[in-house]
């Protein structure tokens, strides 16, 4: 083989692999299985432990090389609520079981929108961090996250902190000039759903 030829087989091989689809990340949870535990830090024990969210995810359509639609179980001591979530290049959305949206959480091309509004609701991409709770993950796991502002019409500001596969991950409040965290992942593994048994 000429050596001219032999030195552009590596740029041909690196340009077809600059030409492969690039994976986006999802930043919610859709792993089937997958069960999220949130509490309140600003809360005093035993509430903060009487008000923990789980959050578990029921089953997910599976798009192309991405989710679809995702059925997320909440549950805590006092409810239990099934949502359906909807992801489209990079969008989050509730839906109603017919299609309807309810509600904006991301938006499309997320993280590449820098602000968007939703219910009157202002957002803004705050930027890139790393999660100081990330030793409750995988060491597969991304650390790095996107926080986001909300600017409601009436109320405080807040800012949430999304991970790749996780979705939020912490959220804080602006309380008398302050950021005190209303909300935090404690913990993260993967559980069977209940049985029931038929009478």
């Amino acid at each position: 083989m000429p050596s001219a030829l032999r030195c552009l087989m590596p740029l041909a091989l690196l340009a077809g692999l600059a030409c492969q689809p690039v994976a986006t990340p999802v930043y919610g949870p859709w792993e089937e299985g997958l069960t999220l535990a949130y509490e309140d830090p600003s809360q005093p024990q035993p509430q903060r432990f009487a008000d923990r969210m789980q959050v578990r995810v029921a089953h997910a359509t599976m798009g192309p090389g991405a989710p679809s639609l995702v059925q997320l179980d909440l549950s805590s001591t006092r409810s239990h609520i099934s949502v359906l979530v909807k992801h489209h290049n990079g969008g989050i959305y509730l839906v109603e079981e017919s299609g309807k949206v309810l509600a904006q959480s991301l938006p499309v091309h997320f993280p590449d929108t820098p602000r968007w509004v939703d219910r009157g609701t202002e957002f803004t991409v705050v930027g890139r961090a790393a999660w100081d709770g990330a030793a409750i993950l995988p060491t597969t796991s991304d650390p790095i996250g996107i926080w986001i502002e909300a600017k409601p019409t009436q109320g405080p500001r807040r800012r949430t902190l999304y991970l790749p596969n996780l979705g939020e991950v912490e959220t804080r409040e602006e309380r008398n000039g302050a950021w005190v965290v209303v909300n935090r992942l404690v913990a993260r593994g993967f559980t069977d759903p209940p049985t029931f048994k038929r009478s």
